[in-house]
């Protein structure tokens, strides 16, 4: 939005005067789009920016895994120890990352050193030294440009910090003279909707017992129909010695069967309790197959020990009359 007209004003772009390296000056107003001629602009400008030839950058294109910008910024450091001819200490560097394909991504690193800056504005642009520069440098691919840090960025993003602050109060002065503006039509609304609350209140009193009786009715009839499909249909038990005389494979032998309504909890041993339950779980009839505990085989055993409890719907399993 405040990049619409109406609202640009709140949000100015500065205006940039950027000494080019052929000695020549432009004005700038964003740092992705070109340079212009504009003289007013060239003479009224606030910040100076200093564009930094190519001979005197190292660039270096790396492919690296998508990483997180801290991740990343982490592997550039690591990797600039070993691509850096510079001092740590006299180093500058920018980098710039575009997405390769779905894993990957084409960082482009710019480096250079604080003394070769500082050299090539003394020789070229003397007179910049009082106007405290910042230090720009082109993009590796496309237009535009990018800053490098630690030089006088610092009084622009100053001044962009007071302008968003004073646009701000600027904008919270006209709400509050718009919210001033309604307010004698709200009182007269105000009072009406507490005539009308005071009115619901005493409508509230004289129902109250009356939704009391009937939340209380919900709440029983809701605990009963839970009741009701907790404890389930009950299965009858030759009904699940059937079941499982049919399913169970021969290898297979139960300790004890407990049927709890429609839950069925079995203990025994069998060559494979993983394959077993597979195979109760493809029953018609069976469903939840789980096992609480895990199997166990002791050593020299030929068979699992197995815990296996499941579901049995009485509707489908039953057997026919």
């Amino acid at each position: 939005m405040l990049n619409w007209p109406v609202l640009s004003w709140l949000w100015p772009k500065s205006a940039v005067r950027l000494w080019l390296p052929a000695g020549d000056k432009a004005v700038i107003y964003n740092m992705a789009a070109a340079p212009s001629q504009d003289e007013v602009a060239l003479r009224t400008a606030r910040f100076d920016a200093v564009l930094l030839p190519e001979s005197l950058l190292l660039r270096r294109t790396l492919s690296l895994p998508r990483l997180q910008s801290t991740d990343l910024l982490a592997a550039l450091g690591l990797e600039l120890q070993s691509l850096s001819p510079f001092d740590p200490t006299d180093l500058v560097w920018v980098h710039e990352a575009a997405p390769q394909d779905n894993l990957t991504l084409k960082v482009h690193i710019s480096l250079t050193s604080r003394k070769l800056i500082a050299r090539h504005m003394g020789e070229v642009y003397p007179e910049t030294q009082a106007l405290l520069p910042e230090v720009w440098l082109s993009r590796s691919e496309g237009a535009g440009f990018l800053m490098l840090a630690g030089f006088g960025e610092t009084r622009r993003l100053r001044y962009g910090v007071a302008w968003r602050w004073g646009s701000a109060l600027l904008a919270l002065l006209v709400l509050a003279l718009i919210a001033a503006i309604g307010v004698t039509p709200s009182a007269q609304l105000y009072l009406r909707t507490q005539q009308a609350q005071l009115a619901m209140s005493a409508l509230h009193q004289k129902v109250a017992p009356v939704v009391s009786h009937r939340e209380s009715l919900a709440r029983t009839t809701g605990m009963i129909n839970g009741l009701a499909a907790f404890i389930g249909k009950p299965v009858l038990p030759l009904q699940v010695m059937k079941l499982l005389t049919d399913v169970l494979p021969d290898d297979t032998y139960l300790w004890t069967i407990q049927v709890q309504g429609t839950k069925v909890n079995l203990t025994g041993q069998t060559a494979n309790a993983a394959v077993l339950m597979k195979q109760l779980d493809a029953t018609p009839g069976i469903s939840n197959v789980t096992a609480p505990t895990p199997a166990s085989k002791n050593p020299g055993a030929l068979r699992e020990q197995f815990a296996i409890e499941f579901t049995l719907n009485p509707a489908v399993s039953a057997p026919p009359k």
